[in-house]
């Protein structure tokens, strides 16, 4: 541990010594950084509070425990791992082009915060996807098998190894450097750093391509197994001549004899009407799946081809704003929009505990102690 701080001290000494605070002016005015600055704080409170929200609904209830969600718990965890670190970088943003504190370490730790954060969120939206497109295509027993409780913590101990070894490696072989950057003024890594341009590459080539890959090709196989599915289903009712028959008995004999009576015209309009429902539903499918991959891709990749393009250095702040914007915008798209996700959050918003479905033995204990 000393020989680390030795090392990041000796980094920051010679970058301080290679950079003279006149050498260059800023990348940012000043009212450009305030804006910075109020944007993160921004952010930084609807991540934290957004992700506690849905943390706390898998804690509270047992019923949103099942594997598809402990990736989405995942994914909170990560982004509010993250958000931790934005109120330091606004601190880092509002800097005058040195760190205000009397010690660095606060940035450090955001710069760890931020990027090992930043690349489990991006893993774990990769495993979001790729555990959809096995549900959906898979037999029960294939899912069953594949995602395992041990499979399954694997693959969510993975989805952090993988930003971490990212993150570090680099350095400790003497690759860039990390903590607070007086050229962008944010706790990143060090772009005065002489290999730090190596560094840049090296986080967005281990960060970003592979999961944009897994993303794209599981919603995409996703969607084209979707439609194959619904034109099926399009076929099989267009070739019956009265739609299908519920399971219940007493509506399978009600429906019997009334099939009988039904006039010509009104299959054709009871078949039509499935046929728009299903349109319906193959839409709504689409609409999803596309709206993950945009804001996926409109977030993600400006700061990453930022990292990538060396001379984009004075993009870097906005594709990093644009970034954090995931950590918000998350808790929406997988929660927000999930039936039972839904009912338990505006349950714990309404503060009426007592209603929520399947409470876990913690929250059954609370509710004993009031009574």
């Amino acid at each position: 541990m000393a020989s680390m701080h030795e090392t990041s001290t000796s980094l920051l000494e010679s970058n301080t010594t290679a950079e003279p605070s006149t050498s260059s002016p800023p990348l940012y005015s000043h009212q450009a950084r305030i804006g910075f600055g109020c944007c993160w704080i921004i952010v930084a409170i609807l991540g934290l509070v957004g992700n506690s929200l849905v943390i706390l609904s898998v804690i509270l209830s047992k019923k949103l425990r099942t594997v598809t969600n402990a990736f989405v718990v995942n994914l909170s965890v990560a982004d509010f791992w993250t958000s931790l670190s934005y109120p330091w970088q606004a601190v880092a943003i509002l800097s005058p082009g040195e760190w205000p504190l009397a010690t660095e370490v606060p940035c450090y730790i955001a710069a760890v915060q931020f990027y090992t954060g930043l690349g489990a969120s991006l893993y774990s939206l990769a495993a979001i996807a790729f555990n959809r497109f096995m549900l959906v295509t898979k037999t029960t027993e294939t899912y069953s098998r594949q995602y395992s409780p041990g499979k399954v913590s694997v693959i969510i101990a993975t989805t952090w190894v993988i930003p971490t070894v990212v993150f570090f490696l680099p350095p400790i072989l003497g690759i860039g450097a990390f903590g607070y950057d007086p050229q962008d003024n944010t706790c990143s890594d060090k772009d005065g750093h002489p290999r730090g341009s190596e560094y840049n590459l090296a986080q967005s080539l281990g960060l970003y391509p592979i999961p944009m890959l897994i993303i794209v090709s599981s919603y995409l196989a996703l969607y084209i197994h979707l439609k194959r599915h619904f034109r099926k289903q399009k076929r099989r009712h267009m070739l019956q001549e009265s739609p299908p028959l519920q399971s219940d008995d007493s509506v399978v004999a009600e429906s019997t004899v009334s099939a009988i009576v039904v006039t010509a015209s009104h299959k054709n309009e009871m078949v039509r009407n499935q046929r728009q429902a299903i349109n319906r539903q193959q839409l709504a499918v689409t609409k999803n799946l596309f709206m993950v991959f945009c804001i996926f891709f409109l977030l993600m990749s400006p700061y990453f081809i930022s990292l990538a393009v060396p001379s984009s250095g004075g993009f870097a702040l906005y594709g990093a704003t644009f970034s954090i914007l995931n950590s918000c915008v998350n808790p929406i798209i997988y929660t927000a929009n999930h039936p039972h996700f839904k009912g338990v959050l505006r349950i714990i918003l309404r503060c009426r505990f007592s209603r929520i479905p399947e409470p876990s033995d913690w929250l059954k204990s609370v509710l004993s102690r009031r009574q």
